[in-house]
């Protein structure tokens, strides 16, 4: 009997519908596009469970006629399209026809509807691509479609399916960028019983911003508009202050559709270094309408990937346009001062100091000053993705509190004095060494750091006044899930309502950074390893040391440095802060007399 065999129907279904259907925040998206291609004027969202076990999305759009209702669940069934020259002219979100059949070949799903031409909507119950129940019933205009117990028939794919959590959070994207594609569009989306966003439907752009990001951008907001007739841009780009550690705060739209493309993020980033400092990527939020004929939508699944006829030109016309925002827009950025709430510096004389040992399988030596540039040794433990708690505490295992063996590896300085306000000057019996005040502070407390937390031993004090910070939905919700991790960091948080949480206690290592600014870029951590709290953590503990680091342009006392130098001595590798920059260089009196041609 031949091997080779004709799928049924079921199974083609099936297979068709993991193309479309990936997880829940696919058939959010697919659904709702639905609904705004209907002419929906408001689009209400509920899930549960990261939309794994309940998905209902509700609108008041044109509905479905009762004659037409089983033919939307069968494969390319669609109103938007009827021939292959309409693939040349997309002006609808969705079109292949596949949205409702995929979705209901992998879930159990009810539909309501109603059109205007009639009286009495109808209810359709379809489970696993069977239609189970089909009849008149009262219902206002528009559809409501529920969909329970995604892929319940195909239970391999449940397992590459992430945390509920986590799937919440993909969800919370996707609806974010309909609701920027779509501002003339009220979106209301809840998540369990917990309100995460309302926009307003007023068609304006920035107000959709603040309703998702909050108010706190609203003033560094700087307006992108562009029209010569066959292009046009519009839309908001965020100023230095809204600078972002990657590239989660970027929204780009073409004739209303959520797209990618590299030459179009590159002008715009390119122009947005131009007028800024760091290494950054900026907020943004940009609509480009163009005629649908000059760009190719690739017919593909996720829509995602365009390309345009002449991609040279548009970047130059983007390039152009936030170059121009710059230019004629205030871009210095509200500054809010606020009171310091705890102790002034980490380099208290009472300070609890821990001694670390050298692992003797290293064989660190300072960069001997003999050639014309300073050598130096990058750090041994670069941050890796893949990083685990496990990781970590083998990382700790060579850092053991005893001290022995440091005096072997940098020896006891003599503090002269500092540079400004950056470089510490001091001297050994024979060498002179300069020391990097910044990097060597962010090893001293990395190290004590990862101690503490390996050991679960941090402590935190609690603040005289809890800091209130303002987050988008997507921003409060990674918080929100990471509570129990936020307090074995030193970090006490709570929910304050809204889109607010409240830092009641910080660790007391960090000293007095900028909480809010810190809190931000762990969430930014998190996301960079799609919400996995430990695969972050190496990362994390590089920046709290980071920005609770003395920084350059601090004036040190002779006591400070001194007590600096002496901790950099414990530390396990003194010679390089945890990114791998230089700590420390050195210069022979041997070289120096040298230099001044005392010795030849």
């Amino acid at each position: 009997m031949g091997r080779i065999r004709i799928l049924d129907d079921d199974t083609i279904s099936k297979i068709a519908a993991g193309e479309v259907v990936e997880r829940p925040a696919s058939v959010v998206k697919e659904l709702i596009e639905n609904s705004i291609d209907a002419g929906s004027k408001n689009i209400y969202v509920e899930i549960q469970d990261g939309g794994i076990s309940y998905i209902k999305i509700t609108d008041d759009g044109s509905g479905i006629d009762y004659d037409d209702v089983e033919i939307a669940f069968l494969r390319h069934a669609t109103s938007k399209i009827s021939s292959d020259e309409d693939l040349f002219n997309i002006r609808t979100l969705g079109f292949r026809g596949e949205a409702l059949a995929s979705i209901c070949a992998v879930s159990k799903v009810e539909l309501i509807t109603r059109t205007k031409e009639n009286d009495l909507g109808v209810f359709i119950r379809v489970e696993g691509g069977e239609i189970i129940e089909k009849k008149e019933c009262g219902a206002p205009l528009g559809t409501t479609i529920i969909v329970r117990d995604l892929f319940y028939n195909t239970p391999a794919r449940l397992k590459f399916l992430k945390s509920p959590g986590r799937e919440g959070t993909i969800i919370t994207e996707i609806i974010q960028n309909l609701a920027f594609s779509n501002s003339s569009i009220s979106f209301k989306y809840k998540n369990g019983d917990k309100l995460i966003f309302a926009t307003k439907g007023d068609d304006n752009l920035k107000n959709t911003m603040l309703s998702i990001y909050g108010k706190q951008v609203n003033d560094n907001l700087l307006e992108v508009n562009y029209d010569d007739g066959s292009v046009s841009i519009n839309g908001y780009i965020g100023n230095n202050a809204l600078a972002k550690n990657s590239r989660n705060y970027q929204s780009l739209f073409v004739n209303n559709r959520y797209v990618k493309n590299k030459t179009i993020n590159a002008a715009i980033e390119n122009a947005f270094r131009t007028f800024t400092t760091g290494d950054k990527f900026p907020m943004y939020v940009l609509h480009i309408n163009v005629e649908p004929s000059i760009i190719d939508v690739n017919v593909h699944p996720t829509k995602a990937e365009i390309k345009f006829q002449n991609e040279q030109e548009m970047y130059k016309i983007v390039f152009d346009s936030i170059k121009k925002a710059f230019s004629t827009t205030k871009t210095i950025p509200n500054i809010i001062f606020e009171p310091n709430v705890v102790s002034k510096s980490p380099l208290t004389a009472n300070q609890e100091r821990i001694d670390f040992a050298i692992n003797e399988k290293r064989d660190y030596n300072i960069p001997d000053d003999s050639s014309k540039e300073y050598k130096y040794i990058n750090s041994d433990f670069s941050f890796n993705e893949e990083s685990s708690l496990d990781d970590l505490k083998k990382e700790k295992e060579e850092i053991i509190i005893t001290g022995s063996n440091v005096e072997n590896k940098l020896p006891r300085l003599a503090v002269v004095g500092q540079i400004h306000f950056m470089y510490i000057i001091a001297e050994g019996e024979e060498d002179m060494f300069i020391i990097d005040q910044h990097a060597a502070h962010e090893r001293v407390l990395y190290e004590k750091y990862l101690s503490e937390f390996s050991d679960a031993k941090i402590q935190s004090q609690t603040l005289l006044t809890p800091i209130i910070v303002e987050l988008s939905s997507t921003e409060k919700n990674i918080v929100v899930e990471n509570l129990d991790n936020f307090a074995k960091i030193g970090f006490g948080i709570e929910d304050f309502g809204g889109n607010t949480v409240s830092i009641r206690a910080v660790p007391v290592i960090l000293g007095n950074p900028n909480y809010k600014e810190l809190i931000f870029d762990i969430i930014t951590e998190i996301q960079e390893v799609s919400g996995n709290f430990y695969k972050s953590i190496n990362k994390i503990i590089y920046t709290m040391a980071c920005k609770s680091a003395i920084k350059a342009g601090d004036r040190l006392t002779i006591a400070e440095m001194n007590k600096l130098i002496e901790d950099l001595r414990r530390c396990s590798n003194p010679f390089a802060c945890p990114h791998g920059r230089p700590a420390i260089i050195k210069m022979s009196y041997n070289e120096l007399e040298r230099k001044f041609r005392r010795i030849l």
